[in-house]
């Protein structure tokens, strides 16, 4: 159990952590001065390269799509067999 000076000690940290924070004004002069000097560089890629990319990305959606239609086929083939399985059961 703690003592009766413990939540005094706790609100004199939080009051000295106050007053070292940053204002809106200085967190916003901050921004403003990163967002300014940031620059991105992309990498210099020749138009062969790119074009080899982007089949590559092609490919890779058209595998992703296929193995897609072929999981939600399987799962509706084996809902609707077992939808009519039980549909001969309940009326024989």
């Amino acid at each position: 159990m703690g003592y009766a000076g413990q939540p005094m000690k706790v609100i004199k940290a939080n009051r000295a952590l106050l007053k070292k924070g940053n204002t809106f004004k200085k967190v916003k002069e901050m921004f403003l001065d990163s967002a300014k000097t940031t620059e991105v560089e992309f990498k210099k890629v020749s138009p062969q390269k790119l074009a080899q990319i982007k089949n590559e990305i092609r490919r890779k959606a058209k595998e992703d799509a296929l193995k897609e239609i072929i999981i939600y086929g399987g799962l509706a083939v084996i809902l609707l067999g077992t939808a009519i399985y039980f549909l001969f059961k309940l009326f024989n």
